[in-house]
């Protein structure tokens, strides 16, 4: 859901409003190996001149090896250049909120390294069995250490000068975290300052991408695309210009949306 704090607050024009309440255009689509609906702000569902990437949360268990194998058949099937992703420093911020604490036990941060390299083992050994020649494995850290610092310093003063960046992001972690203090939804948010600004920078620093999730893209994402945060992120909202738009699969069979 937008927020309605968002919606109803007085930083914002009817436009603004209207940007936050629009829908975007969305299709059924059966690939080669994958289905499901894509959206885009546009409507812009080529798949020529994309690159295809898979962000793979390491706790969420719908990316198996079959889902991998069927990324691997669509990027060849439809000529794609293809990337796998293991998210993985960004969930210290998760353990340390699900912790209450402001830094995070050695056995924690161990975890999470076996975690990401159990995935990277299995997507290596997936890329093996198909002999892909198109897909490749990259590293999380990479992604970071090449994106401009200034996005998550941008990103991170609009949350900090509670914008209505914070009440957004209040809105969807407490929808699916438990909060019970603001620390605790301040620890939870500093997920999403950190990855934010490493996907948007992804998405759109090398041209047309298309990007594969079992399930829907937050709209966070969708209303930086619109401009309804200009004003507090104008470098992260620049980023999305001057481009073809992101294309989004959501691998879940959801209802047709309405354009």
């Amino acid at each position: 859901m937008y927020s309605a704090r968002l919606v109803n607050s007085s930083m914002y024009t009817e436009a603004d409003r209207a940007k936050v309440s629009t829908l975007l255009p969305a299709t059924e689509c059966t690939l080669t190996g994958m289905g499901g609906v894509l959206s885009n702000r546009s409507g812009d569902f080529e798949l020529d001149g994309r690159d295809a990437w898979i962000f793979i949360s390491i706790k969420n268990r719908s990316f198996n090896r079959g889902y991998i194998d069927r990324f691997i058949d669509m990027c060849e099937a439809q000529g794609l250049n293809g990337y796998i992703c293991p998210v993985d420093d960004p969930y210290r911020y998760n353990s340390m909120a699900e912790l209450r604490r402001d830094d995070l036990p050695q056995q924690e941060e161990d975890k999470i390294g076996r975690l990401s390299t159990d995935i990277t083992r299995m997507v290596q050994k997936a890329l093996n069995g198909k002999r892909s020649t198109r897909v490749s494995i990259v590293k999380w850290r990479d992604l970071e250490e090449k994106t401009p610092a200034v996005y998550r310093a941008e990103l991170t003063k609009a949350f900090h000068d509670r914008t209505a960046i914070r009440d957004i992001l209040y809105d969807h972690i407490s929808s699916v975290k438990p909060i019970e203090t603001e620390r605790d939804f301040e620890r939870y948010a500093e997920f999403f300052l950190c990855e934010v600004p490493v996907l948007m920078h992804t998405y759109y620093c090398n041209g047309a991408t298309l990007d594969i999730y079992p399930g829907p893209q937050p709209k966070f994402f969708w209303q930086i695309e619109l401009g309804v945060f200009e004003r507090e992120l104008p470098e992260l909202t620049a980023l999305t210009r001057g481009q073809r738009p992101m294309l989004y699969l959501d691998t879940h069979h959801r209802p047709k949306l309405k354009a």
